[in-house]
């Protein structure tokens, strides 16, 4: 009997063993771990426009034209107006602006967007027949090309090209003799 009662009170006492073993060994997981420290990010974003000049002018009698970096934009000064007046069918006027990627990130073009208006309530068309029209490149691609190209960081530049012209082939003065044209590049890291 003491035989059996041995391997009683040993498995009892294997059994307790055991449970206090699990009891600690979850208590161990299921404490909160807690990790201190601090990251410090050094990269900088730094793409806007840093210049735009006036180019090319072509029948330029009376051509009246203006262009400025919105430098309070909030967005990174990204934004350029243009004012361009024209006298008679040929009129052309063409502007680069200059767009210097100055942080320590690469950035690619995301998207531009051009709204043309003559002060009115709705946007206007970029190019119409007969009218006054603007075409935009950059570095001498199509805006959907560009947004595959890279500007790398600490300096490297894109050039956006913006011609403003009266149809040549146009006869009367088209509906809409004005137009403003606001030019948005939007920036995102490459």
């Amino acid at each position: 009997m003491t035989n059996t009662k041995d391997k009683k009170n040993a498995i009892i006492v294997s059994l307790l063993i055991a449970v206090v073993a699990m009891a600690i060994g979850y208590a161990a997981l299921s404490s909160q771990l807690t990790i201190n420290g601090t990251a410090e990010v050094t990269s900088t974003w730094d793409v806007k426009m840093t210049s735009i000049s006036e180019g090319t002018k072509s029948n330029t009698s009376g051509v009246e034209s203006t262009a400025v970096v919105n430098s309070a934009d909030l967005e990174g000064n990204t934004t350029a107006t243009f004012d361009v007046s024209f006298q008679t069918p040929g009129d052309c006027v063409e502007f680069d602006i200059v767009v210097t990627n100055s942080g320590s990130l690469d950035a690619k073009l995301a998207n531009v967007t051009a709204t043309a208006t003559d002060g009115s309530e709705g946007p206007l068309e970029l190019t119409e027949a007969k009218g006054i029209n603007y075409e935009i490149t950059i570095d001498g691609q199509s805006t959907e090309e560009a947004k595959e190209s890279t500007i790398t960081n600490g300096g490297d530049t894109q050039t956006v090209h913006v011609k403003v012209y009266w149809d040549q082939t146009a006869t009367e003065v088209p509906a809409n003799a004005t137009k403003k044209l606001l030019v948005n590049l939007e920036y995102v890291q490459a």
